[in-house]
């Protein structure tokens, strides 16, 4: 029973870990560019993203000095360029000339039958530089990043 259920676990690790396969920011995930531990990662597969037409939700979230929050989005936006993206939308906000926020969405190549889409957002107050950043990676049935907005509305 023991052998059935580790590997079970190894499948559901691979088969975890190639969903972002052939994505600059797969080196982020994978714990290449910043260490893992310094990261919060969130991952969701199953019936809780059936609303958003999705089948897998992967995020992480972390602290980093503003030269590697840059360097994070030139891999998402690399990834969002090229023949596989159908769309992609930026945004830089402040607020009060003490917040800051920059987002980036898009959508880049199928994974088989499932649409995927990539989301980055840098946030910090003042003149510091360390930026929270949070990188997004959803797949699923959805057909466009305009869609996905409205669903998760």
């Amino acid at each position: 029973m023991k052998k059935v259920i580790m590997m079970f676990l190894m499948l559901a690790a691979g088969f975890s870990a190639s969903a972002q396969t052939g994505l600059k920011i797969n080196e982020l995930f994978e714990g290449r560019i910043i260490p893992q531990e310094k990261m919060v990662e969130t991952r969701v597969r199953g019936k809780t993203l059936a609303k958003y037409q999705l089948t897998y939700y992967r995020s992480v979230r972390l602290t980093v000095r503003e030269e590697e929050a840059e360097r994070l989005l030139q891999l998402v936006e690399a990834d969002g360029k090229g023949n596989f993206a159908t769309g992609s939308d930026r945004s830089q906000k402040t607020v009060f000339g003490k917040e800051h926020n920059i987002t980036f969405k898009t959508q880049v190549r199928k994974q088989g039958d499932k649409n995927c889409f990539l989301c980055y957002q840098a946030y910090w107050r003042g003149n510091t530089t360390e930026r929270e950043v949070t990188v997004i990676y959803m797949e699923g049935p959805v057909k466009s990043l305009e869609q996905l907005e409205e669903l998760l509305k």
